[in-house]
């Protein structure tokens, strides 16, 4: 597994990796990146249809959760070990980025948060992820710093 752009930022941070490195393997996301961006400009109403679908689930979580709640969820997810959808929720910490750009409806790897359940420190979640229909129950807990931490993940995408 391609390690994300926050895995691959962070090593090269602590001196793991030179900038020649860093920069070939964030080469790597930049071009699945711009290929999904050509796919959508080639297809503009499939675009647009993602875009609505994805901000209606977004607005249906927002219903009983409040935005900071959702992007707590989303930066815990990106930064599990091995969870299979960290590469597009690697900037969820940024503000600026919406929460509909981070739900996948109409493309695959499919990826949604169907609930958010705060008990106390801990958060349970329900996502579908990689196709529709496969559901998991994600339990979040809060660490000393009251971060929400997601537990590991086997390559199945399974947490373990």
């Amino acid at each position: 597994m391609l390690e994300t752009p926050r895995q691959l930022a962070l090593r090269f941070e602590q001196g793991e990796i030179d900038r020649t490195e860093f920069q070939t393997m964030m080469a790597i996301h930049a071009r699945e990146l711009i290929a999904e961006i050509e796919e959508d400009h080639q297809n503009p109403l499939a675009a647009w249809l993602e875009t609505r679908r994805a901000t209606a689930a977004v607005k249906k979580l927002l219903k009983k959760n409040t935005a900071f709640q959702v992007r707590e969820v989303l930066i815990a997810l990106s930064e599990a070990d091995d969870f299979p959808m960290a590469k597009y929720l690697w900037n969820a910490s940024h503000p600026d980025v919406p929460l509909h750009c981070f739900f996948r409806i109409g493309k695959q790897p499919y990826f949604k948060i169907l609930s958010i359940n705060q008990k106390g420190d801990h958060v349970e979640t329900q996502v579908e992820i990689l196709e529709k229909g496969h559901r998991l129950s994600i339990l979040l807990t809060r660490d000393s710093r009251w971060r929400l931490v997601a537990p590991s993940f086997s390559k199945g995408g399974e947490p373990a």
